[in-house]
């Protein structure tokens, strides 16, 4: 074997360095087996493919995007939801995914009706409602009335129902009482309203002072000295008024 030379100036590889290397290339040759040619074979024609691939498909320009996720941290978050995703689709039978199904189609239809149906014109209205209180009032008589309904019997809504028929025949009866029209007439007038509120005073008044008198003692003198009393008289006058214009209306009226 010739004898190594020295090293030329420069920092050049000398003979000795090539000898090593020739050395360890045998060796990793030695060591080689055809199997193991051949895998590395397939990986570094697979790497290759891989890396070509990579290069036509532009994923060098997510890059920027993906460094910018890993950097917030929301690259952690999306493989956590992945695997939330993965856990529910794990968890979810058939029987469940079938009833969610019929779920959201039930939901759906129901979304056609209330969109075919108008009611969002009503929305404005149920607003006001929900912000007077009359919603919650609506709800109240609603529960009164449900309540009442719950409570009547058979035998409760037969005599309702016959006293709501003897109801509307009395009415129907006085709306077509034609003296009944006239006398209210009378009424709707201040001074028969006054006379007769003059006439309820007087009673009561009477009714008070007949308590306190003294039993009447009888005979003419009584009677004459009632008689001489100027009330007595201004009550005889009334009354007899009374009777004139009482003669006069019924012979008015053909009686």
């Amino acid at each position: 074997m010739s004898q190594p030379k020295p090293a030329p100036e420069g920092g050049e590889s000398t003979d000795g360095d090539v000898v090593e290397l020739q050395r360890l290339l045998e060796s990793a040759r030695d060591s080689l087996t055809d199997d193991m040619v051949t895998r590395l074979a397939a990986t570094l024609s697979g790497g290759m493919d891989l890396l070509d691939r990579v290069n036509r498909s532009g994923v060098d320009q997510a890059l920027p995007a993906i460094a910018r996720l890993v950097e917030n941290g929301d690259l952690d978050r999306l493989v956590e939801m992945a695997r939330l995703l993965a856990s529910a689709q794990d968890s979810l039978s058939d029987d469940i995914v079938n009833r969610l199904a019929a779920t959201a189609g039930d939901g759906m239809a129901l979304l056609d009706q209330v969109n075919r149906s108008g009611i969002d014109r009503a929305l404005p209205a149920i607003a006001r409602l929900v912000e007077n209180g009359d919603l919650d009032r609506i709800v109240n008589v609603a529960r009164v009335l449900g309540s009442a309904a719950d409570s009547l019997s058979e035998d409760i809504i037969s005599r309702l129902a016959a006293v709501l028929s003897d109801g509307m025949c009395l009415v129907d009866r006085l709306a077509r009482n034609e003296g009944l029209q006239r006398l209210l007439c009378v009424l709707e007038r201040k001074e028969s309203q006054d006379l007769m509120v003059g006439l309820a005073d007087a009673l009561v008044a009477t009714s008070q002072e007949v308590a306190e008198l003294p039993p009447a003692r009888g005979g003419v003198g009584g009677l004459l000295k009632t008689a001489k009393q100027p009330e007595t008289q201004e009550g005889m006058q009334i009354l007899a008024l009374l009777g004139k214009h009482l003669s006069a209306s019924w012979r008015g009226t053909g009686r």
